[in-house]
């Protein structure tokens, strides 16, 4: 058993399965079996979408392009290729310039393929959003630039084969951040936007071919937009200090792996 607390809650879902977790790497990488079916766990990922679907969900960019072109409403992420590729053409700080002044110089620009707001930057000023820029090209990244908005709450949704089976809202609390790891509040979701944001969600896994994955949807002055996908469903900081969220996480991830066992 791993001695990691989230994927021990995973592993625990289907104790009374009779599905077994045979440790390959420690707390990293096992093989699950119920009789003769079996698969590899890679960290918490149980496997149920498709490789291109999880690339597609890990850049920002390409997210929201494929959003765009299936009309579900989204923040606008506009990718920026590293100037050190080979395969840079344009000038990416020439392009983040018009896109800064477009969008009256109030900008977040973030590593296409982040997560949990690492390397997360919001931006005011043109000496700033160069120097950040270069900073994220130093480390061999590619970017993006999303307009920003003044939002205090983002709201998270996972599905699973098209359905929701669970939302959840966070609450911006000291941060412009909404990242529970960084202190932001989660709190119930109103009654009166669950049929609204179910809608969105289960439209946005169907456009990226994803079945599983949560969801976030940011609530602006202009409306609900999707902000972005996350292929893998990690919700460890929403478990914490509350065993009935741990009962519901761990029922979802129980369902996962018995999907995925089929």
């Amino acid at each position: 058993m791993t001695t990691r607390p989230y994927l021990a809650m995973i592993q625990h879902s289907v104790s009374a399965d009779q599905v077994s977790f045979k440790e390959i790497s420690p707390d990293y990488l096992y093989r699950v079996q119920r009789g003769n079916d079996s698969f590899i766990m890679h960290d918490v990922e149980v496997g149920l979408n498709n490789s291109s679907s999880m690339k597609l969900a890990q850049s920002k960019s390409g997210t929201y392009s494929v959003l765009h072109h299936a009309g579900v409403p989204a923040v606008e992420h506009h990718f920026l290729l590293n100037n050190q590729s080979r395969f840079a053409k344009g000038n990416a700080y020439d392009l983040a310039a018009k896109f800064f002044q477009k969008h009256n110089e109030k900008v977040v620009l973030k590593q296409d393929n982040g997560s949990q707001g690492v390397n997360v930057f919001k931006i005011e000023t043109s000496e700033d959003l160069k120097a950040q820029l270069s900073h994220l090209f130093s480390l061999q990244l590619n970017a993006c630039l999303s307009p920003f908005y003044t939002s205090t709450y983002e709201y998270r949704m996972i599905v699973l084969k098209g359905e929701v089976k669970l939302l959840l809202a966070k609450e911006r609390l000291n941060s412009w951040k909404h990242n529970l790891i960084g202190g932001s509040r989660s709190k119930d979701v109103p009654t009166s936007l669950i049929p609204t944001l179910s809608k969105m969600a289960t439209q946005t896994a169907h456009a990226l071919q994803l079945d599983f994955c949560s969801v976030d949807i940011l609530d602006t002055t202009t409306g609900l937009l999707v902000l972005e996908v996350n292929e893998q469903v990690m919700l460890d900081e929403y478990i914490k200090d509350d065993p009935t969220r741990k009962d519901r996480v761990s029922a979802i991830y129980r369902e996962a792996i018995l999907e995925r066992l089929k």
